[in-house]
């Protein structure tokens, strides 16, 4: 079951940490129910796919009973169903049935992204030493990108590759069409653009620690750690056919004094967005957070609001991912790792720019929203 506390501008104890909100300017918080699925271990201590919705009533609901831990997973846009590697295979889960059926196998070790569901339910992209689509019409599946590993004299590390799916993206007629991907680099990461159709892919040329998120105007936002190597900006690119033909429209300095490094980002509405990270400063065994939003039909860019999130050596954070509405962020504290790379241990639910917090009962590990 969940809890809400509530806390004026101050102090919120989240699990073992605090939070601190220091900008009285709250969002607004909808009514629309949020659900999510998350990892806990069931009661032969063996991993298992939860899921719980947000509305401080329901029990969470088991929806898978594989025969050992559940690596990673990801989530059908319509939540009926789950996908998720396990004993070396990738399985597809009905939320409503106990049997999942096996897929195929797989064989990498660690999974540091999740399958990833087309929202029109053809396909499920998934990483295994490389980038792989499987057809859930046909149930075959074929390699699209191979990974490109480092040689033991690092003689190639300039071409070193790991490719994971993000997101499809879909075309006029609602069929899933291109592909977003999260492309390892020895620099550590930038990302790209799968054409189903062709078999083109592109990659994001001059920009590391960078994402891309389509827009649904047809336009690409890109935001990363672009302080990395220069200033702090948004970049816009005209369509996901050409990734590389982009123009700066927002730099973070002319809006605040504080080093933003965006990490994530969502649309809100048509042409509004926001954009989520960390702001980097001295802030001992804390960690400073921020979200902003930005109206690219009409330039106009919000208040950046600030949260404080409590972070030290013997209880170190995992921030997750970003609420399909921007508005919560499951945190993980006294963080551990399992051996597939996937984070577990108390969850907390924190409503950036507001002033709530909702503990998630239990060790939780990979949490996951329904779109």
């Amino acid at each position: 079951m969940f809890r809400k506390w509530i806390m004026v501008l101050l102090l919120l104890t989240v699990g073992t940490g605090v939070i601190q909100a220091y900008d009285s300017e709250a969002h607004s918080t909808s009514d629309t129910t949020r659900i999510s699925f998350y990892l806990k271990a069931d009661a032969s201590g063996i991993q298992q796919i939860y899921q719980q919705l947000l509305d401080g009533q329901a029990e969470a609901r088991q929806i898978s009973h594989a025969a050992s831990n559940v690596l990673t997973f990801g989530v059908a846009y319509d939540g009926l169903s789950v996908a998720y590697v396990s004993e070396g295979q990738l399985w597809l889960q009905p939320i409503h049935m106990e049997e999942a059926e096996a897929l195929t196998k797989v064989s990498a070790l660690q999974f540091f992204h999740s399958p990833v569901f087309s929202p029109d339910g053809q396909y499920i992209a998934y990483a295994d030493n490389g980038l792989w689509l499987l057809d859930l019409g046909t149930r075959e599946t074929h390699e699209l990108l191979a990974n490109v590993e480092v040689n033991a004299d690092g003689s190639n590390m300039s071409e070193f590759r790991l490719y994971a799916p993000e997101k499809f993206v879909m075309d006029k007629d609602g069929k899933a069409s291109k592909l977003v991907v999260n492309v390892g680099i020895w620099e550590w990461n930038t990302a790209g653009i799968y054409d189903l159709e062709s078999g083109n892919f592109q990659m994001l040329e001059g920009q590391m620690h960078t994402d891309l998120l389509p827009l649904s105007d047809g336009r690409v936002l890109l935001y990363g750690n672009t302080a990395v190597s220069g200033e702090p900006v948004l970049h816009i690119a005209d369509s996901l056919d050409d990734i590389n033909n982009y123009t700066e429209v927002l730099k973070f300095g002319s809006v605040t004094s504080a080093t933003l490094f965006a990490e994530q980002a969502v649309e809100l509405q048509p042409g509004v967005v926001r954009v989520f990270g960390q702001s980097m400063g001295a802030f001992p065994d804390q960690v400073k957070t921020f979200i902003l939003d930005y109206d690219l039909n009409t330039n106009i860019v919000g208040q950046v609001h600030m949260t404080f999130i409590q972070n030290s050596s013997q209880n170190p954070i995992n921030l997750g991912t970003l609420s399909p509405d921007g508005k919560l962020l499951p945190v993980h504290q006294d963080v551990q790792y399992t051996d597939a790379g996937t984070p577990y241990g108390n969850v907390s639910l924190v409503e950036l720019g507001a002033d709530t917090v909702t503990p998630v009962d239990g060790t939780v590990g990979l949490f996951q929203w329904q779109e």
